[in-house]
């Protein structure tokens, strides 16, 4: 769906969620009214007051919105972004699955490979030499058999795991923390352009002028699992932003898969290792407090230690019998 080609509907809602108060929770119930069109912005004010006192909002209330989403329109045509509903055939198969998911994704470049056969591999900025090295095996090994490789294009794990991809000739799609207006890291504006022409692309929650800010990391990491059967944190340190991806893979009741860190970097002692160390030793508490997880939010059957090659056809097998449906952070 191009931008210019979005349903009277979209665009209403479009508007709408440039209002204060109107968040992605109230988007996808007002979509289920089946009147929308029909009522439009003066019926919708007149029915609920809450949407009246959005709509008259003095810094973001109608005129302003209006404005905001003209502007999304005009850059996702000049980009050649799509934005895309729940609606919509393309909008992807397992996000749709999530209970509580963004109204709209932006999408820039092709996202038809991306089915329900798709991993997120993830991992530190800075890994150590073995992380770089079994990052682009698992790449590698899961890209070759067709799977579609989804990361947020960060330094470090994320840029190794994009790059195993397009070295396999398998899509890859990066998540990203802002609009698609920009690239961050700077640095990889490049990866950026060959991933979309790869026959990959890069997807956002976010509409165009949103700045990367450390809130919408947690929220990106979160739409990252959402993309995928399963998540492969390579490694962490104990404070790593790879964490959040961590926890949705669990809530979300998919599978966290994670290397077992080898004999060096246990006798180096290296801070990249930490968060696996906990999570290899499956002990429920330990792993909660480490990923923030509420109890009776996610189970320990989600975990999936990967002690050598031979376990990533095993993951494999786990990934395809993972159904996956929950998820709460877009409410």
């Amino acid at each position: 769906m191009g931008a210019r080609m979005l349903t009277d509907k979209d665009l209403l809602l479009l508007r709408l969620s440039k209002c204060h108060g109107i968040g992605p929770a109230r988007l996808h119930q007002l979509a289920a009214d089946p009147g929308l069109v029909r009522k439009g912005v003066q019926g919708l004010s007149e029915q609920d007051s809450r949407i009246r006192a959005s709509l008259a909002n003095p810094s973001r209330g109608w005129s302003q919105a209006l404005v905001a989403s003209e502007r999304d329109l005009e850059q996702a045509e000049r980009t050649g972004t799509k934005i895309l509903t729940p609606e919509h055939p393309e909008f992807p198969s397992l996000l749709r699955k999530v209970q509580k998911k963004p109204y709209f994704i932006y999408v820039r470049g092709a996202l038809a490979a991306l089915g329900e056969r798709s991993v997120a591999i993830i991992g530190t900025r800075e890994p150590t030499s073995h992380g770089a090295v079994i990052t682009g095996r698992i790449g590698a090994f899961f890209a070759e058999r067709k799977w579609s490789i989804v990361s947020g294009l960060a330094l470090g794990c994320d840029a190794l795991a994009h790059r195993a991809a397009l070295d396999a000739q398998a899509p890859t799609v990066a998540v990203l923390a802002h609009g698609l207006q920009t690239v961050a890291p700077k640095q990889h504006q490049a990866l950026a352009e060959i991933i979309v022409e790869a026959g990959g692309a890069l997807v956002s929650a976010f509409p165009f002028g949103t700045e990367p800010s450390p809130g919408l990391f947690v929220q990106r990491d979160y739409l990252q699992a959402s993309l995928a059967r399963g998540v492969i944190m390579i490694q962490s340190g104990l404070q790593g932003g790879s964490l959040h991806a961590s926890r949705a893979a669990l809530e979300l009741d998919r599978i966290l898969a994670f290397p077992t860190p080898t004999a060096q970097d246990r006798l180096e002692a290296s801070s990249k290792i930490q968060a696996n160390l906990v999570l290899e030793s499956l002990e429920p508490k330990a792993i909660a407090q480490l990923l923030g997880l509420s109890a009776g939010r996610w189970s320990q059957e989600g975990l999936f230690p990967i002690a050598n090659r031979d376990g990533y056809s095993a993951l494999e097998q786990r990934l395809l019998a993972a159904p996956g449906s929950m998820g709460t952070l877009f409410g």
